[in-house]
């Protein structure tokens, strides 16, 4: 699955970290773990006591422990309750990111067919593979594994999930949010379908729409980190969202991209020190990820750090030239160091890559009215109106350039225009202020 191969990092000492973000949850985690444990200590034989423990190392990511007790649970369980020990052993392959596109096959379907035991093994065994070859982005021979799956239990939930999952990864969206909301009615006491639901809704831009499934999916699993990041990222920005970001990486700490999160909602909610700790934290993980070096770039600039923002933002823009949100940190860094002419051609090239954000023009006139020209700034303050005639923040910056430039008349213009228009957030009490002074 995409979200599970994401990213495969070993375990970090990063207990100080989390117990600072989010002292509640970490602890009740470790004293979750810690009950496991005393249970599966105290019932050497009892293999649903070593399966829970398996399960529950293996949402926190730590996979060795999970893979040894989840095999001590096969050893000695039996029936069915062995076949779902061999799949759990499967399952934390594939979410720890355990492949080589190298070799012909997938290397966990020696795993999967371990867990052909019995009937439910062997619909099991064909659903593992097929989860085998999705790692390997082989929608067709996933598919030819569903259709035996199939043919042994049709109505298996783990089959028509993993119908589900063949579309996420092929970024069929439409169609997995079809059979996903289909499959979450049907069995409405399991989480899966509903966090693969508000996953694929997040996936097609519809955040709104993700929150419901997401939160059912957290209330029937409370431990899943992936679904408190994903709440995170489809609920607005603030507290909410940020206790959820931080719930994810205190029960996982080998999470890079629910660091990022955290970082950008700590950023949010006012957290400077907060946020550059997250984003720190995740990228150590995975240096790779553009949105926490854009973040940890937002971060030092918040802490009065120019020189550190302009090394992040440079990382990021090696890692996406293409990123408009990368070229406009840079431009601010650029800015905050008083390197005014080099942060217009970072606020330049930022407008160009996303031709519907006039963030970059917008920033253009107001770094060259802090510097005390306003005669260049109007230049840029035009464009972007001339650009988004309808975005309050253009007219805004507008009547600010004509008030420098001594034009009160068309300054009033800019200013009535920006009150009125439709899209961009603007201070207006603050404006209408500015209208009034010209009177």
């Amino acid at each position: 699955m995409k979200a599970r191969l994401l990213f495969a990092i070993a375990p970090l000492a990063l207990a100080g970290s989390i117990l600072a973000l989010d002292v509640p949850r970490a602890a009740a985690q470790e004293t979750k773990l810690a009950a496991l444990k005393a249970e599966a200590k105290a019932k050497p034989k009892d293999g649903a006591a070593a399966f829970a423990l398996a399960r529950a190392y293996r949402r926190a990511g730590r996979w060795a422990e999970a893979k040894a007790e989840a095999a001590r649970a096969a050893a000695i369980s039996t029936g069915e309750e062995q076949v779902k020990a061999k799949y759990e052993l499967a399952l934390i392959e594939f979410d720890q990111g355990v492949t080589n596109k190298s070799l012909p096959t997938p290397p966990s379907l020696n795993t999967c067919k371990n867990v052909k035991i019995g009937k439910l093994g062997e619909a099991l065994s064909r659903v593992c593979a097929a989860e085998a070859w999705l790692t390997f982005a082989r929608a067709s021979m996933a598919e030819d594994e569903l259709a035996a799956a199939a043919k042994i239990d049709a109505n298996m939930y783990e089959v028509k999930l993993a119908y589900g999952m063949v579309d996420v990864v092929a970024d069929k969206h439409d169609d997995a949010i079809v059979k996903l909301k289909a499959l979450s009615v049907a069995t409405p006491t399991r989480a899966e379908a509903f966090r693969w639901l508000g996953h694929e809704y997040l996936a097609n831009d519809k955040r709104a729409d993700a929150v419901a499934p997401l939160k059912k999916a957290l209330a029937l699993d409370p431990d899943w980190p992936e679904v408190a990041f994903d709440l995170s990222r489809a609920l607005p920005d603030g507290t909410e969202a940020r206790d959820l970001a931080r719930s994810a990486v205190a029960m996982k700490p080998t999470f890079p991209e629910a660091w990022v999160r955290l970082g950008e909602l700590e950023l949010a909610t006012g957290g400077a020190e907060a946020a550059k700790t997250a984003f720190e934290t995740g990228l150590k993980q995975n240096p790779k990820i553009t949105a926490g070096q854009i973040g940890l770039a937002w971060a030092d600039l918040k802490l009065k750090k120019p020189d550190d923002a302009k090394k992040a933002a440079q990382e990021a823009i090696k890692l996406s030239g293409t990123s408009a949100a990368a070229r406009l940190v840079y431009g601010e860094a650029l800015a905050a160091a008083g390197q005014i002419d080099e942060a217009l051609d970072a606020f330049k090239l930022a407008a160009g890559l996303d031709s519907k954000d006039p963030t970059g023009l917008i920033r253009s006139a107001e770094v060259l009215l802090a510097a005390k020209q306003p005669v260049k700034a109007e230049a840029h303050a035009e464009s972007a109106v001339l650009s988004f005639p309808k975005d309050a923040r253009c007219w805004l910056v507008l009547g600010d350039v004509n008030v420098a430039n001594g034009d009160k008349k068309s300054a009033k213009t800019s200013y009535q225009k920006a009150l009125a228009a439709p899209q961009g957030t603007i201070d207006k009490v603050a404006t209408q202020k500015k209208l009034d002074a010209l009177k």
